[in-house]
This record gives C-alpha cells, structure tokens and sequence, in this order.
C-alpha cells in the first residue's frame, strides 16, 4: 500500500507499533490477536481486521468492509473513533465516497451518542462526515438527533459549536441529499435557530435583561456570524423577515456599515437590487454616505466607490419617477468634496464618483464637442478628472469604458488634441512618460471602436479619424500611424532615459505591448480567428513576438507580457519557448483551474512530447494541471472546509461545497485528462484504464461542464466593441461544455480500438463473443451520445476539431451497423454515404494543413503555426484506419463462423471500407511526409538567415526597435518542437 498509513492510538505497545509502521501485516495480526485476548479491548480486534484487509489475498482485502457492513447492520456500536480511524483508513479505496452515508456515517454517529461528552471524539466523527459529505449523519436526521446536534447540546456553553449546528442544518436544507419537504423543515429550523441567536443579541444592546443576555454565548456577535443570519433568512425566510432583518437597530446595512463592515451592507444592496427596489437601495446607500463624526464632517467611509456605484444605479433606475435623485446626488458629493477632512488618498473616489454621476444621471443627447471646444458637462467633468488623476497608473482603466460613451467627436478630442498636449515635456521624465502613454492607449481605444466606421454615400466603409476606405472592422492606416507614434516614443525612451528604473519596469512594458497590439490588429481582423494564418499575419505576429520577447528578457516575469508572450508562442508553434515562461509565471494549485486553459489547452496536438511522461519537465508540467485537482477532490470535500469551520468563517463553509462541485465539473479537469489521453496515444505510451479515471466516470451525458478562464490579468486596452486581443490570440475557442464532452467521447472511442490486455490474461474459450458483445454496446453508447453534443455553433471549437469528432461518430455509426449486418435491410446505401463522408472528412483537414504560400519559407512558417491542425488529421486517420481494420477483421470472423455468408458484407461494401482504410493510410503518410519536410527546413542552416530577412523585409516601423537577440530562442524552441513530432506514432 502506498497510502501513508496512520498511527495506532497512544498506549499501544512499541512492538506492535513498529510492525503496523513497518508494514509487517502477520506480526500485525498474531500481536493485535494477543494483546485483543489478553486486555479484552476491541480496539485491537480492528487492528487485526485493519491488517488483515492490506494482505495480498484477494478474500482477505475485505476483511474491513465486511466488518464494517456487519457492525452497520447488527446495529452494533465501536465506541473506540481511533478503531472507526482505522476502518476507515483499511475500506478507503473499497468504499466508495457515496456509500459512506450508509457504512461509517451511522458508526460514527453511534460512536458520539455512545459518549456525547467527548468532545474530541465527537469534533472527530463530525469532521470526517463532513469531508465525506455526509451531511444525514453530521447533522439531524428525519427521526433522530445526530453529530452537530449533540454536540450543541452536551456543550451549550460552546458558541462556535452552536454555529456550527445551525450552518450545517443550513447546508442540509438546500443540499440535493434531502427530500424536498425535509429540506423546507430544515431551512426552518435553521432559521429558527439563528433568529433565536439574534433575538438574544438584540436584547443585550437594549439592555434588557442585561445580565443574562449579554453574558450568554448563544448569541451573534462577529460579522461572519451576522452574514450567515442574513444568508439564511434571505435563502428560508419570507420579504417580510428580511425587511425585519434590515430594519433590525443591531444588525441593519447602515449600523454594520458603520462599523466598517461593509460586506453585509452589500449583501443587502444585492438582494434589493435584484428584486428591483431602487428606492430602498438609494435610501441605504444614501443614509452610509451621510454618516458624519462627532464634529459633523463627513467619515472617510463616505469615499468607498462601490457605495457610490451603487448609489449612482439606484438613482438611474429611479430618475424618471423622481428626479430630485440626481440633486441628492451632486449635493452629497459636493459636501465631500469640500470638507476639510478629505484625505487626499480618498480624493480620486470622490473624484470619480463625481464623473460617474454625470455620465450616468445627466443629459446623453447633447454633443460632446462644439466649434473644437468641449461642450457637454459629461466631457468637462471627464477632463476635470483627467487633469486631477493623470499622473496615476490606474486612470486609464478609471475612464476607460467612460470614454467610450462618448461621441467619436468628444473621444477623438481627448484622444489627439486634449491628452498630446497634456503630455508635453521630456520623455525622461516619468509623469510625462506615464501621460503620453496614456494619451496612446486613449488613441488605441478610439481606433479600435466601431463607431469610427462610417458609410459615405457611396456604401463605401470609412474610417472617421482618417477618412480612408477600409475594408474590415478596424482601419489599417491609423494603425499603422499609431504604431509609428508608439515606436517613436519608444526609441527617444530608450535613447533619452538615464537609467530611471520606474520608466523601464512600468513605461517600456506597456509601449511595447502597444505596438505589439496595433501589429496583431493588423494580422487579425475577425474573419480569421482562430484560422490558420496566412503568411503577412504570421510576419505581424513573429514581430510582436520578438518585441515582446525582448521586453520581457528586461522585465522577467512580468505577468502581462508573460501570458501575451505565453499565447503568442503557442499561436507560432513555438510551445517549448512557451513552456519556459509559463513556469516562470508560477501557475499552480487553485488558479489551474482559470489560467491552465490559457497554456494547456490544445497543446499536445501542437507539442505532444513537451507533456510526455516519460520526460521530467513534461511530467512537471503535467502535475501542476493535475495536482490541483487529485488533492482538492481526493475527498468529497477538501480539508479547509473544517479549515474554514474551525475559523467561523462560514462564508467560506457555504462556498467551499459550490466551488467544489463547479471544480469537479470543471473543463479544465475534463483538459487535463484529454490532453494527457491524446499526448499518451501520440507517442504509444501505457495509459491506465479511461473508465477508472474519476475525471471520465463522474461525467455523464447529462452533466454540464464549466468553464472559467480568468482574462483578468491580460491587458483589456481595446474597445468594448471589438473582440479582446487574448481571444484572437487563442489557438481556438476556449474550453466548453460540448467540446469537453466530445473530447471524452473520441477519447473513449480510442480506447476501445487500442485496448490491449495484460500479458497476464488469458482469453476463455467464448471470450471472442464476449468482446464482440462489449464493443456492439459501447459503439452504441457511443452513437447515442455523439449527436447530443455535435448540434450546436460552429465557433465552440476549431473546424479540424469539429471535422474530427464528426467523422468519429460517423465510424460508430458505420462500425455498429456493420457489427449487425442484415442482408434483408437495405441499408447499404446508407453504408455507401457515410464512407464517403469520412473521406470528404479527411480532404477537408488536409484542406485545414496545405498552404499555398509564394516561398518555401512561408510554407514552413505556416506548417509550424498548424501543427493542431496536422495533429488533427492525425487522430482522425489513425481513428479511420482502427475502425476500418476492425470492420474488415470482424467480417472475417463472420465469414470464418457462418459460411452461407449472411451476417458478413457483401464485396463492393467491403471493398469500399478497404479503400477507406488505404485513404487513411495514405494521409498517414502524407503526415509523415509533411512532418519530415519540416525537420529538413527548420534544421537547415540557413533557416535562420532567411528567416531574419523575411521578417525584417517589407515597411514597418516595428523594425527599427527589434534587436532580433531573441530570434535563436524562437528558432529553438521550433526545432524541439519538430524533434518530439519526429517521435509521434502514426499507425
């Protein structure tokens, strides 16, 4: 056994201490037999047990469980929890997690009701309910008191065990686990149970019955405690208890916020706000933002931003029926403004919420800009902010989506005439630095907007700012002109700085990422997301990669150029280069599960041998996306739940078991087992079986996969009205509900053509038959499922993908009715078209591969930004080829088994599914050919001069500023990437 064993409990005698540490299983049993006749403790009749169940023979393995199972059912009860440890421990991995409930659950609930005055004992038995979710034994059941219950009971003077009595009937009442009615009686007591609580609180602060109240520990008193009272009575009680609540002098938004506890102020403005009562939310926010110290000046809770937020919507969504909001509005904001006692730190908030108030609560009509003057209030007051807070990292993220309400006239304003002139000075200086880089980033927002697109009178597509015709969504000359702007002001940074640390470290980075984006805009528009790119876009992209490249040699690690660069070199095919700065960037344990996508995803069809488990930095990489998951879900529940318990923080105990189950159902896990199935199957290596996967056996049709990637960290500079640059960036659409699904279905249609078993097996005589039964219900299955998931849009996966996953269910389809043939049935019509849809299949993937580029260079460029398309039509050849020969190989055995010929195809249809499978051969080796052409251009020697020169080659303002030191890196990593193809196993 490889699980790390536990200790026996305190007075058990060194010898028999050191053979359970030891793993001597019959020293075990005949010492535990001894000292269990000798001291008459049954605590050493489950050591035996527990040993006896680690010995290798097979009856012997379920001595626990059947112990277990006993003990439930005689209704007999192990007072000893060390003894309930070690069954546990003995039946881990022969229990299942579900069956919990129903075999140490009860013995743990008769074990505290056995000596409910044990404390540790009984913390002991809840903790293990819990984090085997067995929430009927930890809390009351329909007939009887169980664990929390007691516990609250034998230790009334205990208030975090009251608490946790009343979060885990909380956690009862809208568990799946409890019928519907159970579930409503619960949620009462709960509620019941807390309202009690603060009912005892409310008493204390009015100072009745002072003496009892206030010293009883049964009461509410921290703000973790008071949001588990509002999440209760929101989610058990009616309207009318949570107007109570609100209107409670104790425990109300206004009195808590007073306090500085703000999240139960919010937890009140959210509910109200989703039931669509304004007034009541501007009255809170308004009544906190009014709160004055002891000289009457207002408190410096009056500046948080988010109060204001929602005060500002409130008064939005009121302003029709009343619109004295907006003065109230204005006039709290000027109070602020002018008090005294205004820390400058707080100024930029109330600065902000000034102009938030104006482009929400005033006039949207009027034009922003008059004769070249700014005219309209919400423009002056932008400007006002502007000129205040310009200096500040954070001010263009401030304004941002204010700037894009604006006109094209009032924005084009800021952007070329208000911000350049603000920016004036020298470019040593960082303020000055800072503002022209924020007018630049202003220029980018605008050139990036739709409505700087305009129809003349001709229907012709022009570009507002420069007048030209375009024809895409984004005009090329401006950003051609922006670019050359941004690579001026690059060069007299790095020519004029003096060694300022700040204009390197802050400045640079971003200038660079500017000038990266306006060449990526220019290589994209959004008709080729996610295409294979075209030999001018891959020389835009190369560009930018090694700008950036470059910046991130002089910033490392910084995060924003570190996941650009991440994306981009998995765009080019550069995936090991990749792999080195996405070590460096440190993504592990719980943010896998939101950033992992960003690099794992699709990356054994552009790297396989970079993830291979036989290579130490393949197996790392591959563990920081699996790890995260083995541990947290090893349990039901992980063990910061009682983490969380043990705290009293019971926010975090009611959202541990939602993040644990969108965890379990996550596409990044489904990720993580496709990827490593695919990576295994490329380069012919031992795979465990799929089905005993928990990643593949806890998903089921019917199971709705997550998918959350966290773009938070990229930088977000274009307008709200164009596609991010991270998602162009992608390889192809992001992990979804429906691809995550198909990939488990191809990956189990793989499995059962490639399964071999062990050495060790011997096939029986009718074994034949039986593998024949097993393959015709799983093509089945397979069929079945396949259609749920192929109907919907074209943009959740790549168009290889979706060609691929096709063809697939069309061979389920193709092989089960071959499996069952029947001459009577016309059928072979159907049988006809369904090969020729897997032949136009494979041309249309190798359409997805072949370029027709003017040099070879560009063709190899291409070839090495479409390995996922070659890695594609891999997997969906040998898929075809697997399915061929079982067809040809199964109707072989019928004629061998049934001589008149009726179960076996008839020639010409058996002669077409074998040119089916010499079509797919012959792909094969066009593969091989392909992957070969590129071993003998990336390796030549003169790969990289030539390379240099077409990058350096056409008109571009990028090519002054690129030093081209990290053309070798890329270079490199394009050759390792072409060595580890040369190890793929194609047939």
């Amino acid at each position: 056994m490889n699980r790390q064993r536990p200790r026996l409990k305190n007075g058990v005698d060194l010898q028999l201490q050191s053979a359970f540490q030891d793993g001597s299983w019959p020293v075990v049993m005949r010492l535990a037999e001894k000292r269990a006749k000798t001291l008459n403790d049954q605590y050493y009749e489950f050591v035996k047990i527990c040993a006896e169940s680690q010995l290798d023979d097979p009856g012997a393995k379920f001595a626990a469980v059947a112990a277990v199972r006993k003990a439930v059912k005689d209704g007999s009860t192990i007072k000893d929890v060390d003894a309930i440890d070690l069954m546990e421990w003995a039946t881990a991995h022969l229990i299942g997690q579900d069956e919990f409930a129903e075999t140490l659950g009860p013995l743990r609930v008769r074990a505290v009701k056995a000596a409910p005055k044990d404390k540790i004992a009984a913390t002991r038995c809840l903790e293990s309910c819990l984090l085997h979710w067995d929430l009927a034994s930890a809390q009351q059941g329909a007939d009887e008191m169980k664990i929390a219950a007691i516990i609250d009971r034998s230790f009334p003077q205990e208030r975090d065990l009251m608490f946790w009595n009343i979060v885990i009937t909380h956690l009862l009442s809208i568990s799946p686990q409890t019928t519907p009615d159970n579930r409503k009686l619960y949620g009462t007591l709960a509620q019941k149970q807390i309202e009690r609580a603060a009912q005892t609180t409310e008493q204390a602060e009015a100072n009745l019955n002072e003496i009892s109240a206030k010293t009883s520990p049964r009461r509410v008193k921290t703000e973790e405690e008071i949001l588990l009272l509002y999440d209760i009575v929101e989610t058990h009680g009616t309207p009318e208890n949570f107007r109570k609540l609100v209107s409670s002098p104790v425990f109300s938004p206004v009195t808590q916020f007073r306090q500085g506890r703000k999240e139960v102020f919010l937890r009140a403005v959210a509910r109200f706000s989703r039931d669509g009562e304004w007034l009541t939310v501007f009255n809170l926010c308004k009544d906190c933002l009014s709160d004055c110290d002891a000289d009457g000046q207002p408190t410096l809770l009056a500046s948080d931003i988010a109060v204001w937020r929602h005060l500002i919507a409130a008064a939005g969504h009121a302003e029709d029926t009343n619109p004295e909001y907006s003065g109230v509005v204005q006039e709290l904001l000027a109070n602020l403004i002018s008090s005294g006692h205004m820390r400058p730190m707080y100024r930029r908030n109330i600065l902000l919420a000034r102009v938030l108030a104006v482009f929400s609560l005033g006039r949207s009509e009027e034009s922003d800009l008059v004769d070249g003057h700014p005219s309209s209030l919400r423009l002056r007051e932008l400007i006002h902010y502007i000129d205040d807070q310009y200096t500040s990292p954070a001010c263009f993220s401030d304004v941002k989506d204010l700037m894009e309400s604006l006109d094209i006239a009032g924005l084009k304003y800021l952007a070329f005439d208000y911000l350049p002139q603000l920016a004036g000075g020298s470019s040593k200086d960082f303020e000055v630095a800072g503002t022209r880089l924020l007018a630049l980033k202003t220029q980018y927002l605008l050139l990036t907007h739709r409505k700087t697109k305009f129809r003349d009178e001709n229907q012709l597509l022009r570009c507002a700012v420069c007048e030209s015709t375009v024809d895409s969504t984004l005009c090329s000359t401006c950003l051609s002109q922006l670019a050359q702007a941004s690579v001026a002001f690059y060069g007299s940074i790095t020519k004029c700085n003096d060694g300022n640390t700040k204009i390197d470290t802050e400045i640079l980075p971003e200038v660079a990422i500017l000038i990266a984006f306006c060449c990526l805009n220019i290589a994209f528009d959004e008709r080729q997301t996610g295409q294979p790119l075209k030999s001018q876009s891959a020389r835009h992209l190369i560009r930018a990669l090694l700008l950036l490249d470059d910046q991130l040699a002089q910033n490392p690690g910084h995060s924003q150029l570190s996941l650009i660069l991440t994306q981009l070199h998995i765009r080019l095919g550069s995936a090991y280069r990749a792999s080195d700065i996405w070590d460096v960037i440190g993504v592990k344990r719980t943010i896998v599960d939101s950033l992992g996508p960003v690099f794992y995803d699709r990356l054994s069809t552009i790297a396989p041998a970079l993830l291979s488990s036989y290579d130490s930095w393949g197996s790392h990489l591959m563990d920081l996306l699996q790890s995260h998951y083995h541990i947290s879900l090893k349990l039901k529940m992980p063990r910061r739940l009682m983490d969380a318990f043990e705290s009293g923080s019971y926010s975090s105990v009611l959202g541990i078991p939602k993040y644990v189950d969108r965890l379990r159902m996550s596409c990044t896990r489904v990720v993580s087992l496709a990827e490593a199935r695919r990576i295994e199957r490329f380069l012919g290596q031992a795979s465990h079986e799929l089905e005993s996967d928990p990643r593949f056996s806890e998903i089921d049709d019917e199971a709705h996969l997550i998918s959350t990637i966290d773009y938070g960290s990229f930088p977000s500079w274009n307008s709200n009205t164009t596609q991010p640059m991270h998602l162009n960036l992608r390889l192809g659409p992001a992990p979804s509900n429906r691809r995550c699904h198909l990939s488990m279905l191809a990956e189990a249609f793989h499995e059962l053509l490639t399964y071999k078993p062990p050495a060790s097996y011997k096939a029986s005589a009718g074994s034949s038959e039986y593998d024949r039964i097993y393959v015709s219900e799983t093509l089945a299955r397979l069929s079945n499922s396949f259609p749920k998931f192929l109907v919907g849009p074209d943009d959740d996966m790549t168009r290889p993908e979706l060609l691929y996953f096709e063809a697939i269910s069309l061979l389920c389809t193709l092989m089960s009715l071959c499996i069952n043939f029947d001459r009577s049935c016309d059928i072979s019509d159907a049988l006809y078209q369904i090969i020729g849809a897997l032949k136009s299949a494979l041309e249309n993937q190798r359409s997805q591969v072949l370029h027709e580029e003017a040099s070879p260079l560009e063709r190899t460029v291409a070839m090495l930004g479409s390995m996922h398309s070659i890695a594609i039509l891999r997997d969906t050849t040998v898929a075809i080829k697997l399915g061929a020969q079982w067809i040809l190989s199964h109707n072989e055995r019928e004629k061998a088994r049934d001589r008149s010929g009726k179960s076996s195809l008839p020639k010409d249809l058996a002669s077409q599914i074998k040119d089916l499978q010499m079509t797919a051969e012959a792909s094969i080796k066009e593969g091989q050919a392909w992957i070969s052409e590129l071993k003998t251009e990336v390796m030549s020697r003169d790969f990289e001069p030539k390379l240099k020169r077409w990058v350096l080659d056409g008109e571009h303002e990028i090519k002054s500023i690129l030093s081209m030191d990290s053309l070798p890196g890329l270079i490199g990593s394009w050759q390792s990437n072409v060595k580890g193809w040369l190890l793929v196993k194609w047939a």
